[in-house]
């Protein structure tokens, strides 16, 4: 059975003739990222946990970076190089073994599409049974939405009692105002002053707002700046958190915010991107992506579409604030997002005390299903359906959480000898949510990683040379704590002389052939320090993981063609060692 993950890796697309890193990232083999501008002289760069500050800055200083900003709620570094070097700088950090992500500072656009005018009134309300759940709820003002967009006009008479505060991420000032018109739009269909016999009614009446500014003038956000509003919203008692760009779905700087968010108890909802797309990536769990469907709950034409996408809600015609003290019509993904953050707000004000994936597991699963049976890549689990989510949620038993998380290590092995840095690696799972995995060396806390996978860089050479223990703890949202797993290893870096990179080779398909139906594909791998995990993608989506072991082995990965547009897709297979370094190659196969 095919296993969907999202693990750690570099994000650099491999040349698949020599196996080496090349000039391309690999989140740009999807068409709808590939497209985005970024900003030319940026990386973000996400480190292992366990990597200490002085390798960084000689792998930063090697790599011909300079640090210009920092987000340290999820240790995310901003990195500038000199013109030109993006590409060989994200090589070198890629190759120091100390480093999770590095990525581009991608630019993305507010998902707006033109006003439709055969579409009036606010149907979409009667649409989701909004009026039924206002019967059991019209939302709770300790439950705020934080609006991650263009700001948004606390001026405007259907929103001024409601804007409760906010802030500017990209300036770094209070002034949260609106400098496109499209956070106001999205906070009004969310949480429009409702019952108040003016302009329109929002899916939460009582639900504050929070306005975070992320964008430029022209309303256009980078990477780093969403991430920060989304850490911001949290941090400032956000229990929704709206945003409404794409394509995020395999956006891994935006993903270690909403894993921040999550585990301090908020609820990230994405809009699933306008571009009539089909992208392989499964999204992450810690957020919820929402495609739009039109008036008669048929996807809307220009809906993204992939197994990301976890549910639906209207997105076309959707009347709503704008400016200046106006109303008007809106389409798009980005107000199919705020309906369901509207609707999280509501089942969330009937169980304050819930945690969010509670609130996910009941908008997930009082849908009504659309399209085939079951969930699917157009509407996924179905259209939300705020009278069910809500009813659900007054049933949700509320107990005292007192089971700890569990925990296995993957590696090292028990009695390994360890002379480089070694990727350090586990798994934790929890009922609610594992906040985070602490690693300990000698009974001594050295890193803790807040966001799944659980890797951490060992290095020998920071240590005494002899026998070591190695610890391990999880620790989840209710403060239980996992019994602690340890391992014992050797360090001994003077042995440690090889700097060889693992060997890839593809046996078979052929690269640049055509193929149908279940692709069995075969590849070998070398490596003489150790192999530690592989994981394939298919056109930037991570699709397989797994933990291997030895100097060698053969791999085989069933690629189910059929599931995928007609034309050209780029598989790729990373490799890292147990040095923690990674080596990738690629080929590119056709469908009919």
């Amino acid at each position: 059975m095919l296993t969907v993950a999202v693990t750690g890796c570099i994000d650099l697309a491999p040349d698949r003739t020599t196996g080496t890193m090349s000039d391309s990232f690999v989140e740009d083999a999807d068409p709808a990222v590939t497209e985005l501008p970024f900003v030319e002289k940026e990386l973000l760069v996400l480190p292992y946990p366990g990597a200490d500050a002085a390798g960084l800055a000689a792998a930063f200083d090697q790599a011909g970076a300079a640090v210009i900003d920092e987000l340290p709620e999820i240790d995310l570094a901003v990195l500038e190089v000199a013109d030109g070097d993006l590409a060989r700088a994200a090589g070198a950090l890629a190759a120091s073994g100390l480093i999770e992500t590095v990525q581009k500072n991608y630019v993305f656009t507010a998902q707006l599409i033109p006003d439709d005018p055969l579409f009036g009134g606010q149907p979409h309300l009667d649409q989701i049974s909004a009026p039924q759940a206002w019967n059991l709820s019209v939302g709770d003002e300790s439950i705020p939405i934080a609006v991650v967009d263009t700001g948004v006009d606390a001026t405007h008479h259907d929103l001024a009692a409601k804007v409760v505060g906010g802030w500017n991420v990209l300036d770094d000032t209070p002034d949260s105002s609106d400098v496109a018109g499209h956070g106001t739009q999205v906070a009004g269909i969310a949480a429009a002053a409702s019952n108040n016999a003016t302009g329109v009614t929002g899916v939460a009446w009582k639900s504050p707002i929070l306005a975070v500014r992320v964008t430029n003038d022209s309303g256009r956000a980078t990477s780093r700046h969403i991430a920060a509003g989304i850490v911001w919203a949290a941090a400032h008692g956000a229990r929704v958190i709206n945003v409404s760009f794409a394509p995020l779905w395999s956006n891994r700087v935006v993903r270690a915010a909403a894993q921040t968010a999550f585990n301090r108890g908020s609820l990230v909802i994405i809009s699933a991107g306008n571009g009539a797309g089909l992208t392989a990536s499964a999204g992450y769990r810690e957020a919820l992506f929402v495609g739009a469907i039109d008036s008669l709950n048929d996807a809307a034409s220009f809906t993204d579409r992939g197994p990301f996408v976890d549910l639906a809600a209207p997105g076309v015609g959707i009347r709503t604030t704008q400016q200046p003290e106006d109303y008007g019509f809106a389409t798009g993904t980005s107000f199919a997002a705020p309906i369901v953050s509207g609707v999280a707000a509501l089942a969330w004000s009937v169980n304050r005390e819930a945690p969010p994936a509670a609130i996910t597991r009941i908008l997930v699963d009082t849908t009504t299903d659309l399209g085939p049976s079951g969930k699917d890549s157009t509407f996924g689990a179905g259209a939300v359906n705020a009278a069910a989510a809500v009813a659900a949620a007054t049933q949700l038993t509320a107990h005292d959480d007192v089971t700890p998380p569990t925990l296995a290590i993957s590696r090292p092995l028990d009695g390994a000898l360890l002379v480089h840095r070694t990727a350090a690696i586990v798994s934790a799972s929890d009922d609610v949510a594992v906040l985070g995995v602490t690693l300990f060396v000698d009974g001594i806390a050295v890193a803790t990683d807040t966001r799944a996978p659980y890797y951490f860089v060992v290095d020998p050479a920071r240590f005494s040379p002899g026998r070591h223990e190695l610890g391990f703890e999880a620790a989840d949202a209710s403060g239980n704590r996992s019994a602690r797993q340890t391992v014992a290893v050797t360090f001994d870096p003077a042995t440690g002389t090889s700097t060889a990179a693992t060997t890839i080779t593809f046996r078979a398909p052929a690269d640049g052939t055509v193929q149908s139906g279940d692709v069995d594909i075969h590849a070998s791998i070398r490596d003489d320090d150790g192999l530690a995990v592989v994981e394939w993608f298919v056109d930037s989506a991570s699709v397989w993981v797994a933990s291997v072991s030895g100097t060698g082995s053969g791999l085989s990965f069933i690629w189910r063609s059929d599931e995928f547009d007609a034309g050209e897709h780029l598989i790729t297979l990373v490799v890292t060692d147990a040095r923690g370094v990674q080596t990738a190659a690629s080929l590119r196969l056709t469908t009919r």
